[in-house]
């Protein structure tokens, strides 16, 4: 489709004397941009042409030329549909086309609130191909929405390539907040932190993610990431073997949805919870584990040390790592490095 700003001429007060070109044209286009919309329906209406129109005048010109080629992009709810903005309904329902992650879910989103709308989806395995096809729909006058599936589009979710290609076309990009799961679990745990890292969701295999989790504990920020159903609980048994068992952390599972859960516990407690229902565990995991303070860490560890090189005198180096282990509530292996070390430096 060609990108094309149609200028047309018409009467100066003979109807009749417009062009076939011209009709031709409105007849053709997706929206008519005009000076003034109850005038020029008179005129359209006389040729049977019936087109959405848009007033744009000497007195809010500049405006409304931005607003003939803008890409919004609406957060919708993460799980109760009530959560969604009477300004991203506002939009939904004056754009000629909503682009979504998956048409069948938006739908239904969609349809409780009586918006029907062209629905185009653009997902992660289509979203370089669409993108370009939204990009022209835009430039020959169309608005159009994205939404994703859920949360604000782009953040652990299509939506970011778009937004791109929109702004390395010049296109106008206009975001209207929403609901996200993000600072929703945040606003949940008790956290005191004005800062935090967002890893997204955690690789899919032990390797990978025991690496990044070990990032998230060398981190002097708090850490927030997604989890699926399946890989959580031993998402939990890697934290716990990274961070010892005492490290307490937040959980918020299917939040805002009927069974919305929030935990804040101790990894060891957590664990017995969710060994006993690791059959059960469906819907999103959102994680946030509290940065520990560096002197916090450094403190600990010379306590430990000091406890280790007494009972090293007097016990075996396993007996007195398990000890000091569950007296401090830290890992065995940390525990096991700072004795060999210990050793080491006796020598």
């Amino acid at each position: 489709m060609s990108s094309t700003l149609y200028i047309v001429g018409t009467p100066i007060g003979n109807l009749d004397d417009i062009s076939s070109r011209a009709l031709k044209i409105l007849n053709s286009v997706d929206l008519i941009a005009c000076e003034d919309t109850r005038h020029s329906k008179h005129l359209l209406s006389k040729f049977s042409i019936n087109k959405k129109l848009v007033s744009l005048h000497q007195h809010n010109e500049e405006k409304k030329s931005s607003f003939l080629i803008t890409l919004y992009i609406v957060g919708t709810p993460i799980g109760n549909l009530d959560d969604i903005s009477s300004r991203a309904l506002k939009i939904l329902n004056s754009v000629d086309l909503i682009a979504c992650e998956d048409t069948r879910h938006s739908k239904h989103l969609l349809s409780k609130f009586s918006i029907n709308k062209k629905l185009v989806s653009l997902h992660q395995h289509n979203e370089e191909k669409k993108s370009s096809f939204l990009i022209k729909e835009i430039q020959s006058g169309k608005s159009i929405a994205y939404i994703s599936d859920a949360g604000t589009p782009g953040i652990s979710d299509p939506g970011a390539y778009l937004v791109k290609k929109a702004l390395e076309s010049k296109i106008k990009v206009v975001p209207i907040p929403g609901a996200s799961s993000i600072t929703t679990a945040f606003s949940a745990a008790g956290i005191i932190a004005t800062q935090f890292n967002f890893y997204g969701f955690l690789p899919n295999t032990d390797s990978k993610s025991r690496k990044v989790i070990k990032q998230f504990n060398n981190s002097q920020f708090t850490s927030v990431f997604f989890v699926s159903p399946h890989r959580v609980l031993k998402t939990l048994e890697l934290l716990e073997e990274i961070y010892g068992s005492m490290q307490r952390v937040f959980i918020g599972r299917e939040l805002t949805k009927l069974y919305e859960t929030i935990y804040k516990e101790n990894l060891d407690d957590l664990l017995i919870k969710f060994r006993k229902e690791k059959h059960n565990l469906k819907g999103e995991f959102v994680i946030i584990i509290e940065a520990v303070e560096q002197e916090q860490k450094s403190s600990r560890n010379i306590e430990a040390e000091n406890a280790l090189r007494i009972m090293l005198n007097e016990l075996s180096l396993n007996q007195s790592v398990k000890l000091v282990s569950q007296i401090f509530k830290m890992k065995k292996n940390e525990i096991y490095n700072l004795a060999l070390g210990i050793k080491n430096n006796d020598k």
